[in-house]
């Protein structure tokens, strides 16, 4: 008795993969994947520019968190580096002009000086030549001409010292100090972009999670973007049809109240089998094997989540 059963079954089972034709129609359903969005900074929501079921264009502000903060570290991270670029460019001139006038004062005196020292030197010497002043008179005044001729040497390498610019190695530490700060107002520039966050993509506001004074953060998604071009067709076939299926082929799409001539490209097959679940629209459901395959719609618009789609094989 057992083994008739055995055997009836098993023929209504071959009866059945048999009888699968390869433009027989498959039940599927639509599947849209939502984009979740967050902002990358945490802080309390300031703005919320959209509310569920509305239809946003990709680089449309959706909202924004306080960045007070942000601008204030932004704002510092500009002036600290204006202040690094005039040290910079100090070093690199040399003195200060203050400085630089000082020190071409105490060389012109200097000159001064010795352009007098040099005149009662030779005043001295002929005077002791005609035997009126002693020998001694000029071995002092020489003396004075030499320290006149000391101190003209003495100012003008000064002045030549602050004229020059910086060492090299004070300089390149100064160049490191600005990049130092560039670097750290192009991080308060993202940190502030991080504040607020534009749509993606084109797409429909499916869920708004959390609104306008409450805290959002990368872990804490505000929105919830449904875009077509994230919408599948998913739909099972049967083993036997599988050799008639491959990755990038078309389908045909049918569904209610839709135009004739709809296709989709297979994106995805599935290479784990499954029995058929209750999930899809069968007529009625039989106890088989089947393969999850994906298909991504050439008119993605024109699905809805969740509908019904027949697929059929060209």
């Amino acid at each position: 008795m057992m083994w008739r059963i055995f055997i009836l079954y098993l023929s209504l089972f071959l009866v059945s993969c048999g009888t699968e034709q390869i433009d027989s129609p498959l039940q599927g359903y639509v599947e849209s994947r939502q984009i979740n969005l967050a902002p990358r900074a945490i802080g309390i929501i300031t703005t919320l520019n959209v509310d569920e079921g509305d239809q946003v264009a990709a680089g449309e502000l959706l909202f924004t968190v306080d960045s007070e903060r942000a601008e204030a570290q932004l704002n510092e991270s500009i002036s600290a580096k204006a202040g690094a670029e005039a040290r910079l460019a100090n070093l690199r001139k040399g003195g200060r002009p203050e400085e630089i006038r000082t020190a071409t004062e105490i060389l012109r005196e200097a000159q001064t000086a010795l352009t007098l020292a040099e005149q009662t030197y030779k005043r001295t010497k002929n005077l002791v030549a005609k035997g009126t002043v002693a020998v001694a008179r000029l071995d002092q005044d020489q003396a004075t001409l030499d320290a006149s001729r000391a101190r003209v040497k003495e100012a003008e390498s000064r002045l030549a010292l602050i004229r020059l610019p910086a060492r090299d190695d004070i300089i390149a530490a100064a160049e490191h100090e600005l990049e130092i700060y560039i670097a750290a107002i192009t991080r308060a520039r993202t940190e502030l972009k991080d504040r607020s966050l534009i749509a993606p993509t084109g797409g429909r506001i499916e869920t708004v999670y959390r609104r306008k004074g409450e805290i959002a953060g990368p872990a804490q998604p505000v929105l919830a973007l449904l875009s077509p071009d994230q919408k599948r067709i998913r739909f099972f076939v049967p083993e036997p049809m599988l050799p008639h299926i491959h990755h990038e082929g078309i389908v045909m799409l049918h569904c209610d109240n839709c135009a004739d001539g709809l296709q989709g490209k297979i994106t995805f097959i599935s290479d784990q089998a499954e029995y058929t679940p209750p999930v899809i629209f069968t007529e009625k459901e039989r106890a088989k094997l089947v393969y999850l395959v994906e298909a991504r719609p050439e008119q993605p618009e024109l699905f809805l989540n969740g509908q019904p789609v027949t697929v059929t094989l060209p």
